[in-house]
């Protein structure tokens, strides 16, 4: 069949732009969200109201319904894992334990971003039916993969460990706590070795644990810093 090129041979259709979560350079930031110079990630509780079904269309009507939050203690804790360093003796194992602690800092930064856009309801407005996947919460979490996170670079971490003793508390060896309630001056703990991944997917801390593991474990904490690139 011959194209007689005299009339179209398809429809043209209007599309929504939150189809497409990808932002070109020149504007970005200045359609949706407007990002912080740093992202310190602390022990943030951020609330927003929206509707059950994840859009956010009317702040007057959902004002009334059930918060939805973010905690970043949680997202910290659920985000990382402290690991013995195998490669080590037995003897050191016991005397001057080595540990490894994985923060998994793509993902927390992420989680901390798409809870502020959701408090400054940056969609507000958009349906679910006006997005790739009816799902206004994964276009969101799109649109920050594609556009927030490649701005922002891994800065530093703040690490925070306690030691206590296990005849006098009680427990047991190698049993260490998240625990946010450490955090102070007195015991920020800076013998650490900083591993960051190239696309900052994560950041590994290498440390030894200075009390003897026999009679000791500890209490940790951390806090993230990130800054605009």
């Amino acid at each position: 069949m011959r194209r007689t090129y005299i009339s179209p041979e398809f429809i043209y259709q209007k599309v929504n732009g939150t189809f497409n979560m990808q932002e070109h350079s020149s504007f970005f930031g200045s359609k949706m969200i407007e990002i912080d110079d740093e992202i310190v990630i602390k022990n943030d509780n951020i609330i927003w109201h929206q509707l059950p079904s994840g859009e956010q269309l009317n702040a007057n009507t959902e004002n009334g319904l059930p918060d939805s939050s973010y905690d970043a203690v949680i997202s910290k804790k659920n985000n990382h894992s402290l690991e013995i360093d195998i490669s080590q003796s037995d003897f050191d194992k016991d005397n001057n334990t080595k540990w490894i602690l994985d923060i998994e800092i793509r993902i927390i930064l992420r989680d901390y971003i798409f809870a502020l856009m959701k408090k400054f309801r940056t969609f507000n407005g958009v349906s679910n039916n006006m997005t790739t996947n009816n799902n206004v919460n994964a276009a969101i979490i799109s649109y920050i993969d594609n556009n927030i996170l490649n701005r922002y670079k891994f800065k530093k971490v703040e690490f925070f460990l306690q030691p206590f003793d296990l005849l006098t508390v009680g427990g047991l060896m190698y049993d260490n706590k998240f625990d946010m309630s450490i955090e102070s001056k007195n015991t920020l703990f800076s013998k650490i070795q900083t591993i960051t991944d190239p696309n900052d997917v994560d950041v590994k801390l290498i440390f030894n644990q200075d009390a003897n593991a026999n009679r000791f474990s500890f209490n940790y904490y951390f806090n993230l810093f990130f800054e605009k690139l």
